[in-house]
């Protein structure tokens, strides 16, 4: 809505308008909406309304009343899963015809005109103009999601899922073309201007929707937007940039398509670890435990692996007892505490300027995306991580059938075994 504007500076721009008074209406929740009284006057043979030029059977809808949702709970067995979706400001996302634009001036009480250039409320037609798009977005929905029905009420819509298909999937033509996209990222001495890189970035934020464990590589792709002071220019890529889409490109062409969906909200498990250096490590989740013991010279030469490495191979092992329990979740982000800072700071970062704490990280990224997992860091103050025992060799009153055995990937087995 554009305005205050005098009927003299209207007049320029339209050589016939009209205007409707400013009204208002009390929602269900108390709450006073503004509308565009186009009813007014009513009953005005000589003065007609605007609405009364409108023939609302050209604009009727399809909406599904009670009855109609109703009925399909009655003629279908369930169990169903049921998710509720409502357009935010749906009316003011729909543009009028600038055409119509002389017919739609409202007028305040103070005696400014205003220019609506969306579909208002008060205007017969605005219902049914909705409608149409919304109509349009139904049928888009169930012909492209894993859903039984979409049901709609004007703004309000409910999703019906049966609860035994819980998978997201990217398509292939769509995964095709990002890894195309990313492909053309990392060509030799590439050139590439703004646009081209909000691009990649709107699509593989997308694409982490599926794959949230990515979103920490997506970082030096806006870290570079935001250096851009020429939009025009055009510049070579970052060397962290490249680094970051090698991952990308890496991962979309061997990860599983079918997953399923991440669950954005954080799960506490009571996952701690710990490491020392002078026997090995511990992992606790919940009453389970795990523990393992270094080998002579695991340091390795210089550089030497230290306790930030030893740290960061803790959330590993963490990982690898979660796929020996039963009642992990796939697309579940779990909680996981450290009492060390370089450890919370990598685990945000997923990245490190130490070579041995970067490569274990490379190494988590994979396993957390073949087992559909994601992790989220809280600090423990050292005193208080309830592993710390177990990282000296001391098992403490842990059980031994609460005890985590798993595979020692190849790469720690000669650093490491079960104590």
């Amino acid at each position: 809505m554009f305005g205050p504007f005098s009927h003299v500076e209207v007049s320029r721009i339209f050589p016939f308008f009209r205007t409707s008074p400013l009204g208002s209406v009390v929602n269900a929740d108390g709450k006073m909406r503004p509308i565009n009284d186009l009813s007014f006057p009513r009953n005005n043979t000589e003065i007609p309304s605007v609405n009364s030029f409108v023939d609302k059977n050209l604009f009727r809808t399809t909406w599904d009343d009670f009855k109609v949702v109703a009925h399909f709970f009655k003629t279908h067995q369930g169990p169903f899963h049921l998710a509720i979706f409502d357009w935010e400001k749906a009316y003011r996302q729909i543009p009028t015809d600038p055409a119509q634009w002389p017919f739609l001036m409202v007028k305040d009480l103070k005696g400014g005109l205003y220019l609506d250039t969306r579909i208002t409320f008060g205007g017969v037609a605005g219902c049914g103009s909705f409608s149409k798009p919304a109509d349009a977005w139904k049928r888009i929905v169930e012909a492209e999601f894993d859903v039984v029905r979409v049901f709609r009420w004007v703004d309000n819509n409910l999703f019906i899922k049966y609860p035994s298909s819980p998978s997201v999937r990217l398509p292939d033509a769509k995964l095709a073309e990002r890894i195309a996209q990313v492909e053309s990222f990392l060509v030799p001495k590439p050139t590439f201007r703004y646009n081209n890189v909000e691009v990649l970035a709107g699509w593989l934020n997308h694409v982490s929707y599926v794959l949230p464990q990515l979103r920490c590589y997506l970082r030096s792709l806006y870290r570079w937007l935001n250096q851009w002071k020429r939009f025009w220019a055009a510049r070579t890529l970052p060397v962290d940039v490249g680094t970051d889409l090698g991952f990308w490109l890496k991962t979309l062409t061997s990860f599983k398509h079918t997953r399923l969906v991440p669950i954005p909200d954080k799960v506490e498990i009571n996952w701690v670890g710990d490491a020392s250096t002078s026997f090995g490590i511990g992992v606790l989740i919940g009453d389970q435990w795990s523990q393992v013991r270094f080998k002579e010279d695991w340091e390795g030469p210089k550089p030497k692996r230290t306790i930030a490495w030893a740290e960061t191979v803790a959330i590993r092992i963490g990982i690898l007892m979660l796929q020996e329990l039963t009642w992990v979740v796939k697309g579940t982000n779990f909680v996981v505490w450290t009492d060390n800072t370089t450890t919370e700071s990598v685990l945000v970062a997923r990245k490190s300027r130490d070579i041995h704490v970067n490569e274990e990280w490379k190494d988590i990224q994979d396993l957390l995306v073949e087992v559909q997992l994601d992790v989220t860091p809280k600090r423990v103050v050292s005193k208080e991580n309830a592993a710390d025992s177990l990282s000296r060799g001391v098992r403490g009153a842990h059980h031994v059938s609460n005890r985590v055995w798993f595979c020692i990937p190849e790469d720690l087995s000669p650093l490491m075994f079960h104590a």
